[in-house]
């Protein structure tokens, strides 16, 4: 597999991957480059609501290399959701306050469940060479 192929795959944890692979190549490429120390693979919340409606949700998987890169990020869905969230009553105030706490605090941590996607996939592609396996001739 290659890695465009494995973007638009999810995983069983909630954490998928963003469906990068046929609109941006180079996105693809740096999830699955190396992370610098302090870097995760992290989503965050955001609320939208209107009168008796509310939508939470999540974001696409974000690559940061620094605490500041989180924040600064989060701060963007933070004031999102603090524009578009607490119109709807009564869950649209209380998934605004989870929404900004959940992105000042750094999102949600990713980084597990995005490495194993990344690892268990190099190693499959590593070991499939597109030949059917060869016949066994060792006799016991």
């Amino acid at each position: 597999m290659t890695t465009q192929q494995i973007i638009g795959q999810n995983t069983t944890s909630g954490c998928e991957w963003p469906d990068s692979g046929t609109k941006n190549p180079q996105r693809a490429e740096k999830l699955c480059s190396p992370l610098p120390p302090g870097g995760r693979y992290v989503r965050f919340e955001v609320c939208w609501s209107l009168l008796v409606l509310t939508i939470r949700g999540q974001t696409r998987v974000y690559r940061t290399e620094s605490w500041r890169q989180r924040l600064l990020t989060g701060s963007g869905f933070s004031l999102m959701s603090l524009l578009l969230g607490p119109w709807g009553i009564p869950w649209g105030l209380i998934g605004t306050v989870w929404a900004i706490w959940v992105n000042l605090t750094g999102g949600i941590d990713c980084t597990a469940e995005v490495l194993a996607t990344t690892s268990s996939t190099a190693d499959s592609a590593s070991t499939f060479s597109g030949q059917p396996p060869a016949a066994n001739t060792a006799s016991f």
